[in-house]
C-alpha cells in the first residue's frame, strides 16, 4: 500500500525534479563504487591463484631437484661417468630392471628421465648439472651444482619471472 507524501504544491513541483537528478547521481556513484570493488576483488583473486600456482611449481621443482641429488648420491661413480659424456636424452628401457644396465647407463637413464620430468611438470622446465669447486674441499672432490629452472608469473599474467632452485652435491 502506498502512502502519499504530503507537501505543498510549490515544493512538490520543484523538489521532484531535483530529487530525481540526485537519485540518478546516487545510483551512478553506487554502481561505480560497486564495480571498482568487484574489480579489486577479482584482482586479488587472480593474484592469489598466481601465487598458489607459483608455490606449486616451486614445490615440484624442489622435489625434482632433491630427487636428482639423491640419485646422484646413490650412484656417484655412474654419474661421474655419465656427466663426462653428453647423454642422448632418451631413457634406456634396459635400466628399468635392477640388473639391466651398468651404473653409468643407469645414471644416463636417470638424467634423461629427470629432464623429461622437468619438461612435463614445470612450465618451460629445464635443468642442468655443472661441475663446480668448493672452498675447503680438496681439488679431487667431485662437486656439482644441480639447478632447476622454469617460467613463473608475477600475478598479472605476465610470464617474466625465471625462478631457480639449485643445490650443490659432493660425490
Amino acid at each position: 500500500m502506498r502512502f502519499p507524501i504530503r507537501c505543498s504544491a510549490q515544493t512538490r513541483n520543484i523538489g521532484s525534479h531535483h530529487v530525481l537528478g540526485i537519485a540518478l547521481f546516487e545510483v551512478l556513484l553506487t554502481s561505480f563504487i560497486l564495480a571498482a570493488g568487484i574489480l579489486a576483488v577479482l584482482n586479488m583473486q587472480a593474484m592469489a591463484v598466481a601465487t598458489s600456482q607459483n608455490n606449486s611449481h616451486q614445490q615440484r621443482a624442489e622435489w625434482l631437484l632433491h630427487d636428482m641429488l639423491e640419485r646422484m648420491k646413490a650412484n656417484p661413480q655412474g654419474f661421474w661417468h655419465a656427466l663426462q659424456v653428453s647423454p642422448d636424452g632418451e631413457p634406456n628401457a634396459q635400466c628399468l630392471t635392477m640388473t639391466g644396465c651398468s651404473p653409468a647407463e643407469l645414471a644416463a637413464h636417470d638424467l634423461a628421465n629427470w629432464q623429461q620430468q622437468l619438461v612435463e611438470t614445470l612450465p618451460v622446465g629445464s635443468g642442468e648439472i655443472k661441475s663446480t669447486t668448493l672452498a675447503g674441499y680438496p681439488h679431487t672432490a667431485r662437486a656439482y651444482r644441480v639447478s632447476v629452472h622454469w617460467q613463473g608469473s608475477q600475478g598479472s599474467g605476465s610470464a617474466t619471472q625465471r625462478p631457480d632452485s639449485s643445490a650443490i652435491v659432493v660425490l
